[in-house]
């Protein structure tokens, strides 16, 4: 789940990798911080009880090359969940835009 990772799926999925780089890092900054929490809730879930405790206390440490490592030991699926909840976010940004029309 690193960053560069989930901004070519942003990228990918969103259609935009015509547009010039700074308009994409715009973008994707701004769904990057949505996305992620999806995710990481997504991601929680598939975890047991005490790969959950391992995982919360990795992530408090910040390092990022350690957490990396241990999602793709502990979530064999890590980048279909990514691609997954990038949709699903997606998804979910657009039926509320069209219902606030």
């Amino acid at each position: 789940m690193n960053n560069k990772e989930l901004r070519e799926i942003l990228i990918k999925e969103l259609g935009i990798d015509g547009l010039p780089e700074e308009a994409q890092d715009e973008i994707v900054a701004k769904l990057g911080e949505v996305i992620l929490k999806s995710l990481t809730v997504a991601i929680f879930e598939k975890l047991s009880n005490g790969a959950r405790t391992e995982f919360e206390r990795i992530s408090a440490k910040g390092d990022h090359a350690m957490i990396q490592e241990f999602l793709e030991e502990n979530v064999p699926d890590l980048h279909t969940l990514m691609e997954e909840e990038v949709r699903r976010t997606l998804q979910s940004l657009a039926e509320k835009e069209q219902s606030s029309e």
